[in-house]
């Protein structure tokens, strides 16, 4: 699984590749399923990291499209991706995605809301792990003048960008 930004438009996409017949260290071009695609406004803060998590379920983080200060207000709009944490099931699809929903993600149902997001408030989350002795998720926070920040990541938690840094 891989995130990279393409352009015209510009965009995130997050692809799915298996390896390759002759060499499992390289992937097979002709395998690619994209799994979704994500505009994005700015050049900047398109966030990046793909991870499983312990629970089987793909962890995207999307920045919060870019410029300074978040002009577009992605990261308090649950109407979008942008500036959140999202969390999908790649092992299933839908008739309309190559995933599916789990169904305990924390905005299902909400008016207004992504169902894919699992976190959000973030500018530009560009590390997250889960450490093996806590299970807890830790995420790494683009700062926007004065701090980086460092979060333990909880379902549903709105973490305050850009009403406030760190």
């Amino acid at each position: 699984y891989v995130n990279y930004t393409r352009h015209n438009p510009r965009r995130n996409v997050i692809e799915r590749y298996t390896v390759s017949d002759s060499n499992p260290n390289e992937a097979n071009y002709d395998s690619s399923i994209i799994i979704m695609e994500v505009n994005q406004p700015y050049t900047n803060h398109n966030g990046g990291q793909v991870s499983f998590g312990p629970d089987g379920y793909l962890y995207i983080i999307f920045g919060d499209g870019g410029s300074s200060g978040d002009p577009l207000g992605h990261g308090q709009n649950l109407s979008t991706l942008l500036g959140s944490l999202i969390r999908i099931d790649v092992d299933n699809i839908s008739n309309t995605n190559n995933y599916t929903i789990p169904l305990d993600n924390p905005f299902i149902g909400v008016s207004g809301a992504m169902d894919e997001i699992y976190a959000y408030g973030l500018r530009n989350m560009w590390r997250f792990c889960w450490d093996v002795e806590t299970g807890l998720l830790w995420g790494a926070d683009v700062g926007q003048n004065a701090y980086e920040e460092i979060n333990i990541i909880y379902s549903g938690l709105n973490y305050g960008w850009n009403e406030m840094e760190a």
